[in-house]
């Protein structure tokens, strides 16, 4: 399933791979560039994944969910993320659900 994902986001354009991160994602017709999965090895790495995701073409805002438990979370706010609300998975763990207008 995850090599599947990866290939249509490839043939799509919409897959980040660099030296220390990969980051998959979506722009929809209504601008919003939806993160399904962005993973970072290495300082800076998710600096620059962001950097590339706000040229996205058609990407007017950047959404993303994250457990609330992540310390991943204070990463979206030091980068000028909006926590917009928050919502629970069928298992009850709680994500925060942040959004960068661009």
């Amino acid at each position: 399933m995850i090599f599947e994902s990866l290939v249509e986001s490839a043939n799509r354009g919409e897959l980040i791979l660099i030296v220390g991160g990969y980051c998959r994602y979506h722009v929809r017709c209504d601008g919003q560039l939806t993160i399904y999965e962005i993973i970072s090895l290495r300082p800076g790495a998710g600096s620059e994944m962001l950097a590339m995701l706000k040229r996205a073409p058609g990407a007017a805002s950047i959404f993303a969910k994250c457990p609330a438990d992540l310390a991943s979370n204070a990463w979206y706010q030091r980068r000028g993320f909006a926590r917009e609300s928050e919502e629970k998975t069928r298992s009850g763990r709680v994500l925060n659900l942040w959004r960068l207008q661009l």
